[in-house]
Order: C-alpha cells, then structure tokens, then sequence
C-alpha cells in the first residue's frame, strides 16, 4: 500500500492506541515479469475507483521499494515526486534489502 498521510483523531472520535493512515492500496503479488522475475502490481481498484482504507499503524509489517515499469524507454516525466501517480504497473525490487529478498523469493 502507499501511505498518503498519517494522522490521528481527536479523543472525541474515540481512542485509538496507535496512529491512523490512510493508504491506497496495490493488487496482491501473483504476476511475475518474465524478464526480471520481479513481482508487478498495479494501482487496485474498486468500482473504478482507487482502494483506499484508513488502517493503524502497527498493521504494518515492512516497507518496500517500487520501481515504475518503463519497458525499453523511461519517461523523461517521470520525477520522485510524481512517478507512482503517473506508472501503472510497478516491479517490486526484492533486491533491495536481505529481508525482502528471502520473503520474496
């Protein structure tokens, strides 16, 4: 999932013991690039709109890292800051930490 913004309510709302999110979610690792042999994922979505849920924090397990999927080219408009709006498919690099690369693999 992406993380958008991490928050918490006011008491009034209730008590919550650990901070809120708000995420977007990505589709399950079940598709493999035959290539790299890297997992893809996409953007979910639920009736044609982003899956989106407010979770606590301390559902999370580990971080990841995404990396656009670009083909032969890579977009000239691609920039930090707006790449996982504007990618649809996203390998997820198991290479990056020790961790991953054994859950992964």
């Amino acid at each position: 999932a992406q993380v958008h913004v991490i928050f918490k309510l006011p008491d009034h709302f209730g008590i919550y013991p650990h901070p809120l999110t708000y995420i977007k979610w990505f589709t399950s690792l079940h598709r493999h690039d035959t290539l790299t042999g890297l997992y893809l994922v996409n953007h979910s979505t639920q009736n044609c709109h982003p899956n989106v849920s407010v979770v606590s924090v301390n559902f999370f397990v580990h971080a990841c890292h995404l990396q656009g999927s670009c083909g032969r080219h890579i977009s000239t408009d691609w920039m930090s800051d707006n790449v996982l709006q504007i990618t649809s498919t996203f390998h997820v690099n198991s290479y990056i930490d020790l961790d991953t690369f054994f859950v992964l693999s």
